[in-house]
């Protein structure tokens, strides 16, 4: 009874013409927004946020073969998306494909956004299959209608790509794709070679863009019409994109006693860059908008490329942008979030300094081995052929950092005396002026030279001291702990880390010229009557150390086809141990995952120390230091 009701429809589908109806106008007559995946449900309206219709409309577009928005977060993309699914799947049925990063964000965009759609939108109900049945023609990836089929696949997988033939390909978050789909290359291309037996096909692409040179939606939208949603002056009617760099804003700013920033912005107005003229929100909001196509001569290649920022979207205030501006601004990784989810704008990261010079100018003199603010030590160490090169590093509330002690101990390390050397920085308590100390939680070592062997053997002997062996990896887009492995032959644990975002999120921090939250504080060696102790005198941060820290930069290449920013070391030595020291620093951190008010209270006393706490003496006198102990990563 099935069979015969689909074959029903196929054949009164097929024996009526296709209706001349764009896709914001199928919207308008038959979308029904769904309650848990809209902030306003019920039935659609275009009008509501305008700048959508003709993105929409570009996909029934005679002669468009390809549409790109680079957009902001929030201004409902998804949903644009899903019209088209949905117009073509009751108007014009067809083979359609949407690919998002990764299957496991495929299935989530199935089952949030797809079927709720086809339940509360009444003509797409009528068409698609129960979700709910046996049937093995739709399933949370394939969804079969009379005509064609809504496929869902990720772009990490060459099978689902390469599959099938398809008419209407969707792309959503294409920079967050990865470079190749397995072994078979990139994931659009691979997708977009089942395409070319239709001759109507159309491709859509979506994203907020990441960063700037390795963006893919900023290459798509410079190839297509580039097509700019701007406002109408109401002074001199000339018509402008609105960013925050014309923005004026009133606003108070203060820190707090652990030095984060509060701000509370008052107002935002727009200024005119042609008249001078500055206009309020609700002013802007109501005047005339439209599309400035850049670069239109692009449309003669079937290409039409549209951006959308928050301050065209009706469901998120000025006020609240400045103010998630204002209260990132300084600190690199809060800031690219910001432009690329809100100002819809790839963001340049920091890769390459002039000089040292900035870093040994900016040096401060501790009072003691520790200064106040550092609530956990780490150590890493670097393997060399003939040498040791280690770091130990402090780090207090919202990951602040103070260098501690960069030193190196001469000696091959399958030499037993090499090792012991490294265990009298390692074991040993650094104090506040106080005479409370600390020693180093946890400390990640370098396995990947030619002593694996020896680090595994030293490992292996003092994991109980939380010492555990890494090995970095020089691969884009891996996180800083990338995951755990396993040395087989000595039962113990191989943390894999992604060095390249590591390295990012170094030189990020050096970007940071204010103290306070994930500063990088160093220091100047002690004179005169500091010089009581060795850490004082030879604290390690010389020219020497900050030529390595910043010996590498970041450059464009061509990798299999596409234009990747990678890693170069271009130092003239080549000595970049300080920078690959500082990211296991910042990666054992992260494995630590600290609770900083429980250790501020065992540092300072106001709470009984906990087991994890040892207590150790000195010529008599008594004082604690923490050492966090976690036996597990």
């Amino acid at each position: 009874m099935k069979t015969v009701k689909l074959f029903q429809r196929i054949f009164r589908n097929a024996l009526s013409p296709i209706p001349k109806i764009s896709v914001s106008n199928w919207a308008d007559n038959y979308r029904v927004l769904s309650s848990e995946s809209s902030a306003e449900p019920g039935k659609w309206r275009t009008d509501r946020a305008k700048y959508q219709r003709e993105i929409m409309d570009s996909f029934t577009m005679t002669g468009v073969h390809k549409v790109v928005v680079k957009s902001a977060s929030q201004v409902g993309k998804s949903d644009i998306m899903n019209n088209v699914i949905g117009r073509f799947a009751h108007l014009d049925p067809a083979p359609i494909m949407m690919i998002q990063p990764t299957i496991d964000l495929s299935q989530d965009y199935s089952k949030s956004r797809i079927s709720p759609m086809i339940r509360d939108t009444k003509v797409l109900t009528e068409l698609f299959f129960d979700v709910k049945s046996r049937d093995s023609n739709n399933t949370i990836l394939s969804k079969l209608f009379p005509g064609g089929r809504l496929i869902m696949c990720g772009a990490n997988s060459p099978a689902g790509l390469a599959s099938r033939p398809i008419r209407i390909l969707l792309g959503d978050e294409v920079d967050r794709f990865p470079a190749s789909a397995g072994t078979e290359g990139d994931p659009v291309d691979l997708a977009a070679k089942r395409m070319t037996t239709f001759w109507n096909w159309v491709m859509g692409l979506f994203s907020t863009p990441t960063n700037k040179g390795t963006s893919r939606i900023d290459t798509e939208y410079m190839a297509g019409t580039q097509e700019e949603w701007q406002h109408e002056c109401p002074n001199c009617k000339e018509y402008h994109l609105v960013t925050h760099r014309d923005m004026e804003y009133k606003h108070t700013e203060n820190r707090h006693d652990d030095e984060t920033k509060f701000v509370f912005v008052e107002c935002v107005q727009w200024r005119c860059p042609d008249c001078g003229m500055a206009f309020g929100e609700q002013v802007m909001r109501k005047t005339n908008q439209k599309y400035v196509a850049l670069n239109p001569s692009a449309l003669k290649n079937g290409v039409r490329s549209f951006f959308v920022n928050c301050f065209a979207s009706p469901w998120l205030k000025w006020t609240d942008m400045i103010h998630e501006y204002l209260e990132a601004k300084g600190d690199p990784e809060r800031e690219k979030v910001v432009f690329n989810t809100r100002f819809g704008e790839s963001y340049e990261r920091k890769g390459n300094f002039d000089d040292e010079a900035v870093f040994l100018n900016r040096r401060e003199q501790y009072p003691a081995a520790l200064p106040d603010g550092v609530l956990l030590l780490t150590a890493a160490v670097d393997v060399q052929d003939n040498r040791l090169e280690y770091e130990i590093c402090g780090w207090g509330e919202e990951e602040e950092n103070w260098g501690i002690k960069k030193g190196i101990i001469l000696g091959v390390p399958d030499n037993a005396a090499t090792w012991a050397e490294l265990d009298q920085q390692l074991d040993r308590p650094y104090r506040f002026t106080n005479g409370t100390g600390l020693v180093v939680a946890r400390t990640f070592i370098d396995s990947g030279g030619h002593y694996a062997k020896h680090v595994y053997q030293y490992c292996y002997a003092n994991m109980h001291k939380n010492r555990f062996a890494i090995k970095g990896m020089s691969v884009s887009g891996l996180p800083i702990i990338h995951k755990i492995s396993k040395v087989a032959e000595y039962g113990i644990p191989l943390i894999l880390l992604g060095v390249d975002s590591g390295k990012q999120y170094v030189f990020d921090r050096l970007s940071i010229e204010t103290s306070g939250p994930k500063y990088f504080h160093f220091p100047l060696d002690a004179d005169g009557d500091q010089l009581q102790s060795d850490i004082l005198a030879m604290r390690g941060y010389d020219q020497i150390y900050f030529k390595g820290l910043i010996a590498e930069q970041l450059v464009s290449r061509i990798v299999k086809g596409r234009r990747v920013m990678v890693w170069e070391n271009v130092s003239k030595d080549k000595r970049n141990e300080p920078l690959d020291l500082r990211v296991y620093n910042l990666a054992c951190l992260y494995s630590i995952n600290p609770d900083w008010q429980a250790y501020k209270n065992i540092i300072l006393g106001t709470k009984s120390a906990p087991k994890t706490v040892e207590k150790t003496s000195n010529q008599g006198k008594k004082s604690s230091y923490g050492c966090i102990k976690r036996t597990s990563i």
